[in-house]
């Protein structure tokens, strides 16, 4: 039988303020709101407790159940319609054993994530915005009580329950694999992408924005299909999406950059005064020069063109340890990314050529998905944090590009 210090001690990390009991729910108040916790759904968790996996934190397993915190990718109608004339998506597996439902987090799900001595910031933030939202739903009286669980309003997860003796009904890995695959099929028919979150802590990433300043009149033109990739970037919820985005800033002045250092090439043949087109000897090194730059310009090496060409090395290193006074190093100290080890090298010989490396080993890292290959980018894995911190980067390059190749008005 559930007590107020079994309540107590469940809620520790929500600071309650008062618990009543009267036999059949407890009354609870959290800041200036009253909330609903039934007997009922305290003892289930108290009987269960011992049996939850918690591999994952925003997921909750016990047997014969699973749960996961579920993230809706984009915006627009589509998200809101979802739930329009619902509030629960579910199905059920033809012998009736099996049923899986999207629907708000449940009061057992929101016991599992409080009951926890390392209570995540970011769940926190979710939880006080729910109260917000339970403020304003009995704003006519505050002492209607909400149940629990309107705390955890924000989230949305995927639940996949068994019969008892269903084989896979202590197995958590498997009811997970279920739990994906619903979500592919809810997405197959509502055109809305999901994901299960892995943390609490950013539980998404996006390009964001990351200044606050007063900007002029403009003074210049910019080349439209450049703002148009940088735009991408800002409006997408990907960050896959936004870093291919502004390396396609980068790429648009691959084949410009290229024909520059091969023309000064050929320009210095051409200028010698022994050089005449009627001397096969100088036709044959002028074709030569032409091959050479031909077959060494691979992509990577585009790339540090462009970099040569639009900055100088004083600027572009400036950049890099201003960023990494703010960051612990971050650029300039070793670190796997992608199953490579990168560092910036801030050398004058070296600071381009690291940086080019960088970026397009990041890329490929994000284009290319072999099987067997280990320098990929999985969505969703956890990755993204890698992502996150490697974007100012290449975003302060596009910028930069963007407004160098300007025109004056």
């Amino acid at each position: 039988m559930a007590t107020i210090q079994h309540v107590e001690s469940l809620l520790r990390n929500l600071q309650i303020k008062e618990i009543q009991s009267d036999g059949g729910a407890f009354t609870v108040r959290y800041r200036d709101a009253f909330f609903l916790l039934s007997n009922a759904d305290v003892d289930d968790y108290l009987s269960a407790k011992a049996t939850i996996e918690r591999s994952v934190p925003p997921a909750v397993c016990r047997p014969s159940l699973f749960e996961q915190a579920v993230e809706v990718q984009g915006h627009g109608p589509a998200t809101y319609r979802l739930f329009r004339d619902r509030d629960c998506i579910s199905m059920t597996d033809r012998g009736g054993t099996r049923q899986v439902s999207l629907s708000p987090a449940s009061v057992h799900f929101a016991l599992a994530q409080l009951d926890v001595d390392e209570f995540a910031t970011d769940l926190r933030q979710i939880i006080s915005f729910g109260y917000m939202r339970s403020r304003r739903s009995f704003r006519e009286d505050a002492n209607v009580p909400q149940s629990l669980d309107s705390l955890f309003s924000r989230i949305l997860t995927i639940k996949v329950a068994t019969s008892a003796d269903d084989p896979i009904a202590r197995n958590c890995r498997k009811l997970q694999t279920i739990a994906e695959a619903a979500l592919f099929h809810i997405a197959y028919g509502q055109g809305i992408g999901f994901s299960l979150s892995r943390s609490w802590e950013r539980a998404y990433y996006r390009l964001g924005l990351r200044r606050e300043s007063e900007v002029q009149f403009p003074v210049r033109t910019y080349i439209s299909e450049l703002l148009a990739y940088y735009h991408l970037a800002f409006g997408s919820d990907s960050l896959i999406l936004a870093y291919l985005a502004l390396y396609k800033v980068m790429e648009y002045f691959f084949t410009s950059s290229s024909d520059r250092v091969l023309h000064a090439k050929m320009i210095e043949k051409l200028v010698e005064p022994d050089f005449s087109h009627a001397k096969t000897k100088k036709l044959q090194e002028l074709a030569r020069v032409i091959r050479t730059h031909d077959n060494k310009l691979d992509e990577r090496r585009l790339l540090r063109t462009v970099l040569e060409h639009h900055f100088d090395v004083d600027e572009l290193r400036k950049w890099v340890v201003a960023y990494d006074s703010n960051h612990e190093s971050y650029l300039t100290t070793e670190h796997a990314v992608f199953a490579e080890t990168l560092k910036v090298d801030v050398s004058d010989e070296q600071l381009f050529s690291s940086v080019a490396n960088r970026i397009y080993h990041i890329r490929n890292a994000l284009v290319h998905h072999k099987e067997g290959e280990v320098s990929r980018f999985i969505p969703f894995s956890g990755q993204e944090e890698i992502l996150y911190r490697e974007l100012p980067l290449l975003l302060f390059l596009a910028e930069q590009v963007i407004i160098k190749t300007g025109k004056d008005i």
